[in-house]
């Protein structure tokens, strides 16, 4: 990279931190700061106590989009399942209380092409089915 272009990097991190409260975000920016003046990954990661791989991957993000990369992302993805779908989950969940985990994954993954990568995904899939039945029978009782 171009000393110019590497300079207008760490200004332009250096602005973001100075506006930045967020600690997590703040090391990201360090990580990324340090690294672009020359730092290496072993000085970073001893001086910031992370490592290898989260100078890598912070590097690595920031590269792909810049300064959003580095902000935290709870924002939330766009969910597997369309609204139509969610609800016809919904009630095929309601239609017997004994399905246990594993049919309901295979259910997901039959019907939807879904694998959830954790049981959480489910079991709040399996809540929401719940309170969903519950705001159901409450209206039409």
């Amino acid at each position: 990279m171009e000393a110019k272009h590497i300079e207008k990097q760490i200004q332009a991190l250096d602005e973001w931190v100075k506006n930045n409260s967020d600690s997590r975000e703040l090391k990201r920016a360090m990580v990324v700061k340090l690294t672009l003046q020359g730092w290496t990954y072993n000085s970073i990661a001893e001086f910031l106590n992370v490592s290898n791989g989260f100078i890598s991957k912070w590097n690595k993000r920031f590269k792909q989009s810049g300064l959003e990369g580095l902000k935290l992302s709870y924002k939330g993805s766009s969910g597997y399942l369309t609204k139509q779908q969610k609800q016809d989950v919904m009630k095929w969940l309601n239609q017997d209380e004994n399905q246990g985990l594993e049919t309901i994954k295979r259910y997901l993954r039959d019907k939807y092409g879904i694998n959830f990568k954790s049981n959480s995904s489910y079991y709040n899939l399996i809540k929401e089915a719940q309170n969903y039945f519950l705001q159901f029978s409450a209206e039409y009782s």
